[in-house]
This record gives structure tokens, C-alpha cells and sequence, in this order.
């Protein structure tokens, strides 16, 4: 049971709680949209989902965990199993990551998507952290087929 009562909006558990300050889940809910699956985003909303699933497994979020299945250990694309690496040295060592990572993923990117997966990381950690702290039960089957059915319409699976 989440530590604050979920609000009755319409939504899934995240927002649910979040809604007790509609401003905020509002706010929220759009720049979740925009980095998602905006079409000015510099990077596939693919391997943005890759980069979420995996941040999810290890902060403690049970609802941002498995909301969409089970996360995908097989990188298939190098630019996501890039990304995902990346993305656990954040969590894992962020006063640590020095300058020679940056070196490998502009090996790879531009740095206008550097830019965009360093601020799609820190929105989802966030994300990830307030899930945490307010303990969310994790995702209902229903949550997680509209979640998946997000990616559907986006192209991702």
C-alpha cells in the first residue's frame, strides 16, 4: 500500500499518488509524454524504454519496475546497450563517471542526444525515486498492457 492515498484519477498508481497535486502530476505527465515519444527527440523512443526498464530494476520502485514486463537482459542495439550501461553507472556511480565515458558515448551519439539521455535519465531516476518513496504497489496487469499499448503506438515493439 502506498505511504500517501492514491488520489481517484483515472490513471495508474504513479500518477494516482502523484495526483494530489494535480499541478504537479499534470506538469509530470506532459514532459513524460514530450521525452517519450515527441518526434523532435534526438533518440528512438526504443532505446529510451531500454534505458527505463533498466534504471527500474535497481532503485525500488515495484511499480516503475514492472510496469511493461519484465525488462530485457538481451541488447540487440548498441546504442541502447550503450545507453543502458550508461545509465547504471549514474545510478551506481554518479560522483565517479570522469570524462572518458562521455569520450565513448559520443562514439556513438551526437551531443544533442548526449544531452537528451543524460536528461531522460535523471527524469526517470526521479521518477524512479519518488515511486520508491512512496512504496507503489507494482503495476497491475491492466497498467502494464497500457503502458505497453504506449509503446505500441510508438512503434517500440
Amino acid at each position: 500500500m502506498p505511504r500517501i492515498e492514491p488520489t481517484d484519477r483515472n490513471t495508474d498508481s504513479f500518477y494516482a499518488v502523484l495526483g494530489n497535486r494535480p499541478e504537479i502530476a499534470d506538469a509530470w505527465a506532459a514532459l513524460d509524454k514530450v521525452m517519450l515519444t515527441d518526434s523532435s527527440s534526438t533518440l528512438s523512443t526504443a532505446l529510451k524504454e531500454e534505458v527505463r526498464s533498466g534504471l527500474a530494476q535497481g532503485i525500488g520502485c515495484q511499480y516503475c519496475a514492472t510496469v511493461g514486463g519484465a525488462h530485457s537482459t538481451e541488447h540487440l542495439d548498441p546504442r541502447a546497450s550503450l545507453a543502458g550501461a550508461f545509465a547504471e553507472q549514474v545510478v551506481n556511480n554518479l560522483g565517479k563517471i570522469d570524462d572518458s565515458m562521455f569520450e565513448v558515448l559520443r562514439g556513438e551519439f551526437s551531443n544533442d542526444e548526449i544531452v537528451e539521455l543524460c536528461a531522460w535519465i535523471c527524469f526517470k531516476l526521479g521518477a524512479n525515486v519518488l515511486g520508491a518513496l512512496m512504496k507503489l504497489d507494482p503495476a497491475t496487469e491492466e497498467q502494464s498492457s497500457a503502458y505497453l499499448g504506449l509503446l505500441d503506438d510508438a512503434g517500440v515493439r
